[in-house]
């Protein structure tokens, strides 16, 4: 945890409320951005164990989750899978999942990383490229808004998310004279707690885009609000690249329909405003959104991740049965 300064103004202040992002090699989607390392240090572990589970790390809105809308379609059904609700639970089991445990997002297990808040900057978040599906629009109408309110503000920051930094989408913001810092990183062991350091560090959040800072901001509290023009991801973001996470037809269309302004107002529409001054306090949402009531203790984690000493036995020796299997068929092919 970072000590709290006196206050922060400028940009160079900002920094040093940040942890440094530290690189590591993800083995599995359970890795990405750091959570093993803050797994391993609630568990008092010095470093994190192999993982044989999947914990789903981003907020899903959807109010009919399936495996596939989950991301987890593909995954056998005996890898024990983390969700954060019970209603992600009963599909999952539905779909045939043998072991499945309720632990909340893993953004719930971090707390306050400082106690400096800016009352007077904005920290905008656009839409962002995945490893698979690149966004090639550069904002110009939302960089465009955020500019125009710029003097209503000490400061307006947008965060850019690793894949997007020195591309087109950075070099958008920076034009326009927008602070920009560096968002989330899949293979950042200090992602997750750099985030949430930067939320801490606003009263201010918005956004043109649905996603998981939603109700992080929310958690955090910040005053969160959607304002200027809406981007929604379409088809080709999802079938980009020859489709290569294999969506189905009927999840790319669940998908819009979920991203869809419609949507998304039958469910949140009180923090669609006009400007962002006007965003919406609400710790309550964020909290029962992420799962905060549903957070493992310490020997529910070692349970779920597997590592018990039987979990790492039979996660390691599953492996090696895997890979025979593999090396058996390709030589009968």
């Amino acid at each position: 945890m970072h000590p709290a300064l006196s206050e922060w103004q400028r940009p160079e202040d900002l920094k040093k409320l940040i942890p440094p992002v530290r690189p590591v090699c993800a083995k599995g989607s359970i890795d990405r951005y750091g959570f093993t390392y803050l797994l391993a240090d609630i568990c008092g572990l010095k470093k994190p164990r192999r993982t044989f589970s999947e914990w789903l790390h981003g907020w899903a809105w959807d109010d009919q989750p399936t495996e596939e809308t989950l991301a987890v379609g593909n995954l056998h059904r005996s890898v024990p899978v983390v969700v954060r609700n019970n209603l992600e639970y009963e599909a999952l089991k539905a779909a045939g999942f043998k072991k499945v445990f309720i632990g909340g997002l893993p953004f719930c297990y971090l707390g306050n990383q400082h106690l400096v808040r800016n009352d007077h900057a904005l920290l905008a978040i656009p839409p962002h490229s995945a490893e698979s599906e690149r966004l090639n629009d550069s904002q110009i109408e939302y960089f465009d808004y955020l500019e125009a309110i710029k003097s209503d503000f000490d400061g307006v920051y947008v965060s850019i998310f690793h894949l997007d930094w020195g591309g087109a989408l950075h070099k958008s913001a920076e034009k326009r004279g927008l602070n920009v810092v560096l968002g989330a990183r899949p293979d950042d062991a200090n992602s997750l707690s750099r985030t949430r350091s930067l939320l801490d560090a606003f009263k201010f959040v918005t956004s043109n885009t649905m996603g998981s800072h939603f109700v992080y901001a929310l958690y955090a509290g910040c005053r969160f609000s959607f304002s200027g023009p809406l981007y929604s991801y379409n088809e080709e973001v999802f079938l980009g690249n020859g489709n290569p996470n294999n969506h189905s037809l009927s999840r790319v269309e669940r998908l819009m329909e979920v991203h869809s302004e419609n949507y998304l107002r039958s469910r949140f529409d009180r923090f669609f405003l006009d400007h962002p001054r006007d965003g919406r306090f609400d710790i309550a949402l964020g909290r029962s959104e992420i799962g905060h009531s549903n957070m493992l203790n310490r020997n529910r984690i070692i349970e779920a991740v597997g590592w018990t000493v039987y979990g790492q036995m039979h996660g390691y020796l599953c492996g090696a049965i895997n890979r025979a299997q593999r090396l058996i068929a390709s030589y009968r092919e």
